[in-house]
C-alpha cells in the first residue's frame, strides 16, 4: 500500500470522528457490508478448516500405509516383528 492511500484514510477517520451526525450514517451504511464480510470470514474459516481436517486424515492413512509396509517387510524378512508380552521370570536362588 502506498502513502496516498494511509493519507485518505486517515483523512476519512478524522472526517468520521469530527462529525457526530455523519458518523452514524457512515455506521449505518456500513454495517451491512461488515456482516458480509464477516460471513465470508466465518464461511471460509470453517471451509479451512475442513480442508485441514481431510489433509490430516490423508497424511494418517499414508502414514498407516507405510508402517504396513514396512511390517510386511520384515516379516518376510524373517524378522520378529511381535513384541513380548511378559518378561521372563527369573529365579534368583
Amino acid at each position: 500500500m502506498n502513502k496516498s492511500f494511509f493519507l485518505g484514510a486517515t483523512v476519512a477517520v478524522g472526517a468520521v470522528l469530527l462529525v457526530p451526525g455523519v458518523a452514524a450514517a457512515v455506521g449505518r451504511a456500513g454495517r451491512p457490508l461488515v456482516r458480509a464480510a464477516l460471513r465470508t470470514g466465518a464461511v471460509a474459516y470453517d471451509e479451512f478448516r475442513k480442508a485441514g481436517a481431510e489433509a490430516y486424515e490423508h497424511m494418517e492413512d499414508i502414514a498407516a500405509e507405510i508402517r504396513e509396509e514396512m511390517a510386511a517387510e520384515r516379516a518376510e524378512a524373517g524378522e520378529f516383528t511381535a513384541e513380548p508380552t511378559a518378561e521372563p521370570e527369573t529365579n534368583a536362588g
